[in-house]
């Protein structure tokens, strides 16, 4: 798979990881013919068409609701990743260390953030696919991204919640992307 093709997937996960609108199906329509092309294992797919089906099958009412209740009214499933890896001074410290290397590596946070705190985990794809600078993608995600994604999909797979499939897509596709890293370096 081109590469191009893997930092569209991060974008499109990223996009899918938003606040649910009615453009969300084009988004996960775009991450399934990505993952079509065949670098990353089934699995992968299957959870991505399970979460489509779930998606058409709720009410964009509905699914802004599950949305809410799932990543905003709890911390246990919260987006924001520094909440699994750092408490109070430390978190406000990473995210400014987060903030300056999007903005050393040209990354538009303020753009893409739309108000969301440089934690987030669809800011934090976002940056990925943005990302040229293949040594810094590695650490960044390698010491940082897979810790808190690791927690996060822990805290899932007790809850029946069509987010839940998005969640194990994302960790795995970082995961299998770790792998290749580790055999390649």
């Amino acid at each position: 798979m081109v590469m191009v093709e893997v930092d569209n997937l991060y974008t499109c996960l990223g996009q899918s990881l938003r606040f649910p609108h009615n453009d969300i199906l084009p988004y996960v329509n775009e991450c399934i013919e990505i993952l079509e092309k065949g670098q990353y294992p089934e699995e992968i797919l299957k959870e991505l068409r399970s979460f489509k089906k779930d998606v058409e099958r709720l009410t964009l009412d509905e699914l802004q609701e599950l949305y809410s209740y799932t990543f905003e009214f709890t911390s246990e499933t919260t987006l924001d990743m520094g909440w699994y890896s750092h408490e109070g001074f430390k978190r406000a410290q990473n995210l400014l260390t987060i903030k300056s290397m999007y903005r050393d590596q040209g990354f538009p946070f303020d753009e893409v953030a739309k108000g969301e705190l440089p934690d987030n985990l669809a800011v934090i794809l976002f940056f990925i696919g943005h990302l040229k600078n293949e040594e810094l993608k590695r650490n960044f995600v390698k010491t940082y991204v897979i810790m808190s994604m690791e927690k996060l999909h822990r805290n899932f797979q007790t809850k029946k919640n069509a987010y839940k499939h998005l969640i194990n897509a994302v960790y795995r596709v970082l995961d299998k992307d770790i792998k290749d890293i580790k055999e390649v370096s």
